[in-house]
């Protein structure tokens, strides 16, 4: 596939840019420290909630790479991702009213709660971080930690491989009638900053658009439980991770039992191989990245406290 194309079915690789908008603001280093301050309070009680109740997490993404490498906070990472297997996510939903109601929020798909994506969040309460893509959305817009179900998969090779195909085309679909749905001039601005953003808005503003006979809540709850796997199977994966149903399939002993491991003044859940499960996300994951590669979320809004929920 040409490099160009890659890069247009990748929104994150297709708006490499800092965005051209004024609507967006980028957050300091003092923003940033503050907003781990939220994230570390959301992680303990995490964390509490679920020993209490017996439910396995563990760190995902850049989360487990900042225990692994910085003992806590990657410095200039603004968000936190946690992976569930899918029966203690399951759980997890079913005990939040009780256990964390009071003082968060949740999104998930095939629940009682409202679908924002595919991916599971914890939202704090009075607080604001809105995201340019969501800023027009009628989502919860709050400072939120992101769960990712780990789903079995099928030991089968050619059962797996007609499986996660359609699942990414699922996903594509249920992700860009959300896009259609929610487009507007600012956003197209942003895209259009580069010719695989271009191809990219226009991709998805095109099968958003002859997908929309259905909501993006029936393609994304369609999707979720199209990939849930095999009550049994040695491999596991995160097939809500867009576009890596495939690059995130491993053994299920990389992912489990979680061991934990010094995250700022807590001890946090891990995969076990951190190694290999870091390996397959970032590859050499020990060298530092250059300022301008080092991923950033742009907030239209920031706030530590809010009057709304």
């Amino acid at each position: 596939m040409p490099k160009l194309l890659k890069e247009a079915l990748s929104t994150r690789k297709a708006l490499q840019k800092k965005p051209n908008i004024d609507l967006i603001k980028e957050l300091s280093d003092e923003d940033v420290k503050a907003l781990q301050g939220v994230f570390l309070e959301m992680l303990k009680d995490l964390d509490r909630v679920c020993a209490e109740h017996h439910i396995t997490y563990m760190a995902a993404g850049g989360t487990a790479l900042g225990a692994v490498r910085h003992e806590g906070f990657i410095p200039w990472d603004d968000d936190v991702d946690i992976l569930m297997p899918r029966k203690d996510l399951d759980r997890f939903v079913e005990i939040f009213d009780g256990a964390m109601g009071e003082k968060y929020g949740l999104t998930s798909p095939n629940t009682k709660y409202m679908l924002e994506s595919n991916i599971s969040a914890i939202y704090k309460k009075h607080t604001r971080k809105v995201s340019f893509e969501a800023y027009n959305t009628p989502y919860p817009k709050g400072i939120h930690v992101d769960i990712f179900a780990i789903e079995t998969v099928p030991m089968n090779p050619l059962v797996r491989r007609i499986k996660g195909t359609v699942a990414m085309g699922l996903q594509f679909i249920a992700v860009s009638t959300r896009f259609y749905h929610y487009r507007s001039a600012e956003k197209k601005r942003y895209f259009y900053q580069s010719t695989a953003g271009k191809i990219n808005w226009n991709l998805r503003c095109v099968t958003g658009a002859m997908f929309s006979f259905l909501s993006y809540e029936t393609w994304g709850n369609l999707f979720d439980r199209f990939v849930r796997g095999p009550k049994e199977s040695r491999l596991w994966a995160v097939p809500t991770d867009i576009g890596h149903y495939f690059g995130h399939i491993m053994p299920k002993s990389v992912y489990y039992p979680p061991k934990k491991m010094k995250f700022e003044d807590m001890e946090l859940y891990v995969p076990r191989d951190t190694d290999t499960y870091l390996r397959n996300q970032y590859g050499d994951y020990w060298t530092i990245p250059p300022v301008e590669d080092r991923e950033k979320h742009y907030s239209v809004e920031f706030s530590l406290y809010s009057e709304e929920e």
